[in-house]
């Protein structure tokens, strides 16, 4: 098959997810019978599948869990000679011992998700660039807004890119995030984007040069359509080589 008709340049997308369904689909589709396309997806998709299990597991101690249910199956004592409440009588007390151990097991699965997340961005913030198989990396951002965060994906020769963000604030429609690219300190526009009600958002980056030339890369807040140079908050950074 003729490189021209490869669809290389889409492959970072298709691996993240980003692409709009018409182009998921042809890329599916071409990358079942094309050898190179289908071998550079299995390496995007190889760095993709990674990120999510770059943490061990975190979970509450036995110790902490048997306490738990102690407390919540623990029932009131009834002083001798008091009726005991029928079921009807006993149901609120049900609700409210449910809704205590029902907080408490909330509390604890929303502290072991934000300890998971801190490790995994931990990690990865120190390490800088994740390298695998033919020399593809994954570049993580840095969110400067809170709790923003974002993965910025190059191929081995450098010539395509893709990102993706989350958690970033929506913006109101005559607003946009764009992703500037970093050389000698000059900026180029690399995508204009815009994130859905959960901040999560990504693309592909367009640029004149080859992406392992720029040194790094942010993304600001800018009027609809995109900027000549950077105007608003800047929102993401991260470090490109």
């Amino acid at each position: 098959m003729a490189a021209d008709n490869h669809v290389l340049e889409l492959l970072p997308a298709y691996a993240l997810g980003s692409l709009d369904p018409a182009e998921h689909i042809a890329v599916s589709k071409h990358a079942q019978n094309c050898p190179v396309c289908a071998a550079e997806l299995a390496a995007y998709q190889a760095v993709v599948a990674e990120l999510a299990l770059a943490v061990p597991d975190a979970l509450p101690s036995a110790d902490l869990k048997r306490q738990l249910l102690a407390r919540a199956q623990k029932a009131p004592s009834i002083p001798a000679g008091q009726p005991r409440p029928n079921r009807w009588q006993r149901w609120p007390q049900l609700s409210q011992r449910a809704v205590l151990a029902w907080g408490i097991a909330s509390f604890l699965l929303i502290l072991v998700l934000t300890a998971s997340n801190f490790l995994l961005w931990q990690r990865l913030t120190r390490l800088e660039a994740v390298t695998r198989s033919g020399g593809m990396r994954a570049i993580p951002l840095t969110g400067l807004a809170p709790g923003a965060a974002g993965f910025v994906l190059i191929g081995a020769d450098g010539q395509n890119g893709a990102f993706v963000v989350d958690d970033l604030p929506p913006l109101e429609p005559n607003y946009q995030y764009q992703l500037w690219l970093l050389q000698n300190g000059y900026r180029t526009s690399g995508a204009v984007f815009s994130v859905d009600e959960y901040g999560y958002g990504g693309g592909r980056i367009r640029a004149p040069k080859n992406l392992f030339e720029y040194s790094g890369c942010d993304v600001s807040v800018e009027p609809a359509g995109g900027s000549s140079e950077p105007t608003g908050e800047k929102v993401l950074a991260g470090t490109l080589n």
